[in-house]
């Protein structure tokens, strides 16, 4: 069974940075990572939307903005349900035949938007590759529990004293190696 990991953290924890050096040095070992990075748009300071960029294709979208008018809000900001799933399906299937390492940040954020997203984040959970993703820590989203009842799931609570060494941790786990830092 492929190893998962998860990462949790607050808002502003940095989880996109360390999953963004997580990703570095498992590139730099000669690993193929794909999948979807989260990101989030401003205007004037406040949060106006949010981006998905593709690991693989190096494209980048904006999903979700508050010019959008849709039922489905993540952050009470419109998502544009189409443009996702158009996105988001290609992308994680690529990974789930290509990829070594499969990558998903803010799953809780995208998994409640449509029924396909929350599909094929499931079938990509339940893939034999090994998986990194992250999460809100707070997230009242059954994704968390999903992902930690997986077998083979470590999670890592991510803090301001351990974001330096957590990318290290986390890459000892994939690999397999025992007795972690």
């Amino acid at each position: 069974m492929a190893v998962k990991v998860g990462i949790t953290g607050p808002v502003g924890s940095i989880k996109s940075e360390v999953l963004k050096k997580i990703i570095e040095m498992l590139e730099h070992d000669g690993a193929k990572v794909q999948g979807l990075l989260v990101g989030e748009t401003m205007k004037n300071g406040k949060l106006s939307g949010y981006t998905l960029y593709d690991l693989f294709t190096k494209k980048k979208i904006t999903f979700s903005d508050v010019s959008i008018a849709s039922r489905v809000k993540i952050d009470k900001i419109g998502v544009d349900t189409r443009l996702l799933e158009e996105f988001l399906v290609p992308s994680l299937e690529k990974a789930r035949e290509n990829a070594d390492y499969i990558v998903i940040d803010e799953i809780g954020k995208l998994e409640n938007t449509t029924k396909v997203v929350q599909k094929e984040i499931e079938d990509t959970l339940n893939s034999d590759k090994p998986l990194i993703v992250t999460l809100h820590k707070k997230s009242r989203n059954p994704v968390l529990q999903e992902i930690r009842s997986l077998e083979g799931v470590r999670v890592f609570d991510l803090t301001p004293i351990n974001r330096n060494i957590l990318p290290f941790k986390v890459l000892k786990v994939l690999r397999g190696e025992e007795g972690v830092i």
